[in-house]
């Protein structure tokens, strides 16, 4: 069953996701479209020449994410069959399974707080938040959106923002969710966690510990 409320992604969820080819779990678990700001994913950016494609800093989170496997996928096949899988995402927005919201002036001037080391112990870190995290963030708190991160940072910061207990998501309950829900036998809800860990993401324990 999917979340009742519309979700934010960040980066690190949805890539995760795309690298072990299981969008369409996500999907399951967060209702259709995926939803991520301009910050994680920029449909623009595809029609960019070369030259611009290289300066990294001016693309989104997951255009630098292909870019990335891009580079390794030319002496590396696995990083190559990664690269297919994170490009999906492109065929995700085309087939509107995934929505670029537009932050608001609110939102805007919120997520530019939230990147800013002047501020950023304000709200209970020690190092402000990156692009993408902060738009998310912003989103959620002021829609009342469900927050989908893996960053403990973001985490804190709208729990700083909200004073209370709010709406989240992350990779590890939504796995244990799919599992609980019948989306995934538990074994696989495993496997697709261990993938992930081989992948880079980093969780110490197991699922279900």
């Amino acid at each position: 069953m999917s979340s009742e409320q519309p979700s934010i992604l960040d980066t690190v969820v949805l890539l995760y996701f795309l690298l072990v080819g299981q969008e369409a779990l996500l999907t399951r678990l967060l209702g259709e479209p995926l939803r991520v700001p301009l910050a994680v994913y920029d449909p623009e950016e595809r029609s960019l020449p070369p030259e611009a494609l290289r300066h990294s800093d001016l693309l989104s989170e997951m255009r630098q994410a292909i870019r990335h496997y891009e580079v390794a996928a030319r002496s590396d096949l696995a990083a190559d069959r990664l690269l297919q899988r994170v490009r999906r995402i492109d065929l995700l927005y085309d087939e509107a399974a995934l929505e670029v919201v537009e932050l608001s002036a609110d939102e805007r001037l919120l997520a530019a707080r939230l990147q800013s080391r002047r501020t950023a112990a304000e709200y209970g870190i020690r190092v402000p938040l990156g692009a993408g995290e902060a738009a998310c963030v912003a989103i959620a708190f002021t829609r009342g959106w469900t927050l989908a991160t893996d960053d403990n940072a973001a985490l804190t910061t709208l729990g700083a923002l909200y004073g209370h207990d709010y709406p989240y998501e992350r990779i590890r309950k939504l796995l244990v969710r799919a599992a609980d829900e019948g989306l995934v036998a538990p074994s696989e809800a495993r496997e697709i966690h261990e993938q992930m860990r081989q992948l880079g993401f980093w969780d110490s324990d197991e699922l279900f510990a």
